[in-house]
Parts: C-alpha cells; sequence; structure tokens
C-alpha cells in the first residue's frame, strides 16, 4: 500500500517507456519493499534534477540524451562513471546525489552470450561510451562510426554493428546490434544493466 512512507524512483527521458516501470515495480513487490517506479518525459535535466531534490526522490535513471550532460549537476561520480564519462543511474541521499553507469554491465552480460573480436560501434554520446568501455573490460577491439564517417557503413562486409543512437539502423551486409530499449535486443540490456540498477538502489541482489 503507498503510503508516506512510500520511497520513489524514476528516469527522466526525451521518450520515456515502461520497461523500468514494470521491472522495478514487480521487483519491489516481490521483495516487499515500500516503493514505486515512474517513468517521466524531460526535456530539460537541470529542472528534472530540482524536482528529484524537492521531492526527495531516491533514485533515478537518465537515457538519451541526459547521460553526458547530467554529469554536471551531481555531486558524486562512481568509479565506471569517471572512466566511462556517462551516467545512467543515479542516487539521492538527502540531496547529495551520486552518479553510477549499469549500462556497461548490461552490455557486458550480452556480449557474453556469443563470439565477437571487433564491433563498429554507431554513435559516440553516452551509451556508446558505456559501451566502449565494456567492449575494453572484455578484450573486444571496436571502431567507432560518427555523423562524418557514417558512410563508411555501405562498405562494410560481415560485420557486426552496434547501434548505440536513437535513429533505426539497416544493413544488408553486416549484423546489428540495435540497443535501442525499444528493440528485442535493447530490452535484453536493459534488463541485465536494470538488476544492477536493483542492487544499487536497494542493496538486495535480484534473484
Amino acid at each position: 500500500m503507498i503510503n508516506k512512507d512510500t520511497q520513489i524512483y524514476c528516469s527522466f527521458s526525451s521518450n520515456p517507456g515502461n520497461n523500468g516501470c514494470m521491472f522495478f515495480n514487480d521487483a519491489f513487490k516481490k521483495n516487499d519493499i515500500n516503493a514505486i517506479y515512474k517513468s517521466f518525459y524531460s526535456n530539460n535535466i537541470y529542472e528534472s534534477v530540482k524536482a528529484v531534490k524537492s521531492l526527495g526522490i531516491k533514485g533515478f535513471a537518465v537515457s538519451m540524451p541526459f547521460k553526458i550532460d547530467i554529469l554536471d549537476y551531481v555531486d558524486e561520480l562512481d568509479d565506471a562513471v569517471t572512466t566511462i564519462g556517462s551516467t545512467n543511474t543515479i542516487v539521492n541521499n538527502d540531496g547529495w546525489l551520486k552518479a553510477y553507469n549499469t549500462d556497461y554491465l548490461g552490455v557486458m552480460e550480452y556480449l557474453k552470450t556469443f563470439s565477437v573480436n571487433h564491433l563498429y560501434i554507431l554513435g559516440n554520446g553516452g551509451f556508446s561510451k558505456a559501451i566502449q568501455y565494456a567492449c575494453r573490460l572484455l578484450e573486444i577491439n571496436y571502431t567507432i562510426i560518427t555523423r562524418g564517417s557514417w558512410n563508411l557503413i555501405d562498405d562494410l562486409q560481415n560485420e557486426i554493428l552496434f547501434n548505440a543512437t536513437p535513429i533505426d539502423v539497416t544493413s544488408t551486409n553486416n549484423k546489428i546490434i540495435d540497443g535501442r530499449p525499444s528493440t528485442a535486443t535493447g530490452k535484453i540490456i536493459a534488463l541485465e544493466q536494470a538488476k544492477s540498477q536493483f542492487k544499487i538502489y536497494t542493496g538486495i541482489g535480484y534473484e
């Protein structure tokens, strides 16, 4: 039952979805935790952070395009965030905001499911930086393709392309790993990183 002691967790995105709501509210219920989770639209992450502090929201996730910009508004960075240069998970401890990154953990779990020696990573934003970090930890070589080198895609044959952009990418000659949360692969990655978020938020390992 929701009451005055119910803790609030949320996410902020320019394109909010239901993945986080379904996962966390189910996990809170299973673990008998008095908390709720809600996804919110945001076009101004600074104002969203002010709302977090004002309302006492205990923790929140951010997605594109806020994974890098929000670093200007937090108080402390986890070691992985310092190395990666982006965050997707923030904990509010009485107004002190600490940033974590669980994106790379979700990517690592996914990449472990098949053999890959080299990736072409499409985009160089916050999610891309998490993929790059995961590749370094797994000793996978990678090449970054950005807008300036996008035409390289047409010349590739039998390569693996990891889409870390919000746009639809197709290629008849290559395998596409689409990391967007709305895709089947993206949902797998999102679930894995959410398990790590749950432990950061609650101190309880997700089973």
